[in-house]
């Protein structure tokens, strides 16, 4: 049975080359056909918000800007920690089309079935 991962992404704009690096991640793995869930947390949660992804260029990377329509174009399932939703101001409205705001027990209800790898 081929693998399954959940991404928590827990940098933006206060590390760019973490979260580069991890967007990067995310579109290799999907490239490869893996199936592949994204969890935007902590400090990562601003990358579910319109505008912030076309901003983080890290080191010796591709630009975000040039990685994240990968991942919206490829459909998987984007989700957004509702906690850091409102310490970050991120309501509904902000959202990158696809991004879905959910509680821990919904995260945690998708573990099971996916490897999670922390970036």
């Amino acid at each position: 049975m081929a693998k399954s991962y959940l991404l928590l992404i827990t940098h933006s704009t206060d590390d760019p080359d973490r979260s580069n690096s991890a967007i990067a991640l995310a579109v290799s793995l999907i490239s490869d056909g893996v199936d592949v869930a994204i969890f935007f947390t902590f400090h990562g949660a601003l990358l579910a918000k319109k505008g912030v992804a076309e901003t983080v260029e890290g080191r010796n990377f591709t630009p975000v800007r040039e990685l994240f329509p990968m991942i919206l174009d490829a459909k998987v399932p984007l989700y957004l920690c509702g906690a850091c939703a409102k310490t970050y101001g991120i309501g509904p409205e902000d959202l990158v089309p696809g991004v879905k705001i959910i509680t821990l027990p919904t995260l945690a209800a998708e573990m099971p079935s996916r490897e999670t790898i922390t970036l």
